[in-house]
């Protein structure tokens, strides 16, 4: 596994080719911002899901009607990508369908991820080019953890997630962050634009799954000081929130998907899940998301 070191004034970042998750962000502050990835409790930072996101029925989906297995979050999360550009401020990561991919997913590919860092914040930009002859289906997702609480005397329920609409507080639940199966009203999130960090809601939830969001904006702050993230989700349709249940585990992921996870009442066939996007035959599909500090 390499390391990529990336560098803003005073800011800095690494991204790694395992998975090309961008480990560390670091601003002029000195604190770090992402998930240290202790195995203990998660040890991912901030892994790419494709082509499928979340989990699927027992491992399995139908592709043009013929059966594949493919694991939660699909492959190629924890492979080796390859280094394609590289500046002091940002680095482009890169990898290709293979053998492996084609097994469990008959499409030819290339998957590009740009990480680049300001002394503000981060972005991170998917390219998937469809080298097939065909239309290709696929979903995407980023997963990202950051850091929560971020300083000293801090508690992990001081902290709130403010969207930039009112939300109705529809939740999809997927029990032990499986398959989903069926949705919930939130309470605490119905007809307002803040929901409140406790490590019961993961407890009892495992991720919570929006689908249904106004909002492609939300804010990650401490309740007094304001201070925190702003995370921008443009072109994405639904937006997970997790944190490993059990662990009271001093993080939150802030996911970002085109794609969800299996319903329990789906067909299985990986053309019909709920936000594929299709990439016309030598085409390219992009999208991306902002982390700004506030």
């Amino acid at each position: 596994m390499s390391e990529y070191i990336l560098k803003s004034g005073r800011a800095t970042a690494k991204v790694i080719s395992r998975g090309a998750e961008l480990a560390s962000f670091i601003p002029s502050d000195g604190r770090e911002r992402i998930w240290t990835g202790d195995p203990a409790v998660w040890s991912g930072h901030s892994p790419i899901l494709f082509p499928v996101v979340g989990s699927l029925t027992d491992d399995k989906v139908l592709i043009e009607g013929k059966p594949y297995s493919m694991p939660k979050h699909g492959l190629i999360r924890k492979r080796e990508f390859s280094l394609g550009r590289h500046g002091e401020d940002f680095v482009e990561m890169t990898i290709d369908s293979d053998a492996d991919t084609l097994a469990a997913y008959p499409f030819e590919f290339t998957v590009h991820v740009i990480h680049s860092i300001t002394e503000k914040g981060f972005e991170t930009v998917f390219l998937v080019e469809n080298k097939s002859g065909r239309p290709m289906p696929m979903c995407i997702g980023g997963h990202p953890g950051f850091m929560c609480p971020v300083f000293e005397g801090e508690a992990f329920e001081d902290y709130r997630l403010k969207f930039e609409c009112d939300e109705d507080g529809e939740n999809s639940l997927a029990p032990n962050g499986y398959i989903i199966t069926g949705t919930e009203r939130m309470a605490c999130f119905h007809n307002t634009d803040t929901l409140a960090l406790d490590h019961e809601l993961f407890d009892t939830h495992d991720a919570l799954i929006l689908t249904n969001l106004k909002s492609r904006s939300v804010r990650l702050v401490h309740k007094d000081t304001g201070h925190g993230v702003k995370f921008d989700f443009p072109k994405f349709d639904a937006l997970g929130v997790w944190s490993a249940p059990g662990k009271n585990a001093p993080y939150v992921c802030l996911e970002p998907w085109s794609g969800i996870p299996a319903l329990a009442n789906e067909s299985g066939n990986f053309e019909d899940k709920p936000f594929v996007k299709w990439i016309p035959a030598g085409e390219c599909y992009r999208t991306g998301f902002r982390a700004t500090l506030i």
